[in-house]
């Protein structure tokens, strides 16, 4: 009787699978990669869109608010003349506007928009009473962070001019009108893009003394 041969894989064969093993362990590996930096990629975008989408909205609800009023006076006795409320600089703005009927706060509020003095790539809102109490306190919330450059710009007439003279301008202060319109421009840390925003101005009457406030 002859040996009977036992079958097996050769030295050969063997190579051979492990490198095809390899190859497909690093190809699965590679797609695994691929994924994970698909995901996070659309992550980011995703927060993006949304930082986005919630600064758009602050402004485009709150700007269409604006109330074309005075300044409170702590003391109307002193014989000086009444402040603009609205008051629009390159980088900063503060107007006085109402909140939604939801909100704790009631009444007109007076909004400041502006970067941070300690930390300059963060936006700050600012909040107080149009009326103030003696009691009240002014709170603050950051809009947006990672800002590298931050700015305003208002589209309207000056004084006694004719709507023929509206043109953009980087301030908007001592006016008895509210701007037409209000572009914001943002530039963020990372280069991201961000299209300017422009947002009109809905009330646009002339204040010579102010209004009173829902209660």
């Amino acid at each position: 009787m002859g040996r009977r041969r036992i079958k097996g894989f050769t030295l050969i064969e063997m190579l051979i699978a492990m490198t095809l093993l390899g190859i497909l362990v690093v190809l699965l590996f590679s797609v695994l990669r691929i994924a994970a930096e698909s995901w996070n990629a659309g992550e980011s975008r995703t927060v993006e869109v949304n930082r986005k989408a919630v600064v758009y909205q602050f402004f485009k609800r709150h700007l269409a608010t604006i109330r074309p009023v005075t300044l409170a006076k702590s003391d109307p006795n002193n014989g000086e003349e009444p402040q603009q409320a609205f008051q629009g600089y390159p980088q900063r703005m503060a107007f006085v506007a109402s909140l939604p009927a939801s909100s704790a706060r009631k009444g007109w509020q007076i909004f400041e928009i502006g970067p941070d003095p300690n930390l300059p790539s963060r936006i700050m809102v600012g909040l107080s009473p149009y009326q103030p109490t003696a009691n009240y306190q002014a709170d603050k919330v950051v809009l947006l962070d990672h800002v590298k450059t931050f700015s305003f710009a208002y589209f309207g007439s000056a004084d006694n001019a004719t709507a023929g003279d509206s043109l953009w301008q980087e301030q908007w202060t001592g006016m008895t009108q509210l701007p037409q319109l209000i572009k914001v421009s943002i530039q963020l840390e990372d280069g991201g893009f961000w299209p300017d925003m422009l947002f009109p101005v809905r009330i646009n009457g002339k204040t010579p003394g102010g209004g009173s406030p829902p209660q």
